[in-house]
């Protein structure tokens, strides 16, 4: 117990934290949505089911990319990194509206490598910030606001492209 008010107490204290948590939980979930509405949208576009897991795969190694080649810029600053991150999310929502599958699964790849990019840069961050001892609970804290933003952005995303 004693754990989770120190933890909650630097919380009070470590704005930059919470931004950080948010920021991330709000690219990362933006992208999760988009990855989600694709898998049910490439078949509505004539996507075969074998085609769908291989373009799922391709989406995701997007990620896997975007992890790599946020080591190869160890100096830039996170301001740019979030907004190159959002600008590719941003990218692969709107490819998701395309007529043609190849760029909707570019789409999602984009999306995909962005998120992991800001996800890599957030935790190596954070884990910097929050004090060794309370570095567990900080990283289950930080987990905790990627569901809180995915619990609200879920419905309003749901809404968003039933209409869009």
């Amino acid at each position: 117990m004693e754990c989770f008010q120190e933890s909650f107490a630097f919380l009070k204290e470590a704005y930059p934290a919470i931004k950080f948590m948010l920021c991330n939980s709000i690219v990362g979930a933006m992208d999760i949505l988009l990855l989600f509405f694709l898998q049910a949208k490439l078949p509505e576009k004539g996507l075969g089911e074998w085609w769908l897991g291989v373009a799922l795969l391709l989406m995701e190694v997007g990620g896997i990319v975007g992890a790599r080649l946020i080591l190869k810029v160890p100096n830039m600053r996170y301001k740019w990194i979030f907004m190159i991150s959002t600008m590719l999310v941003l990218i692969g929502l709107l490819a998701e509206h395309a007529s043609l599958c190849q760029i909707m699964i570019l789409g999602g790849f984009l999306a995909a490598m962005g998120d992991d990019a800001l996800q890599v840069r957030t935790n190596a961050i954070l884990q910097n910030m929050f004090p060794s001892k309370q570095r567990a609970t900080l990283t289950s804290i930080e987990s905790f606001s990627f569901s809180v933003v995915m619990i609200v952005l879920s419905p309003l995303a749901g809404f968003f492209f039933t209409y869009w």
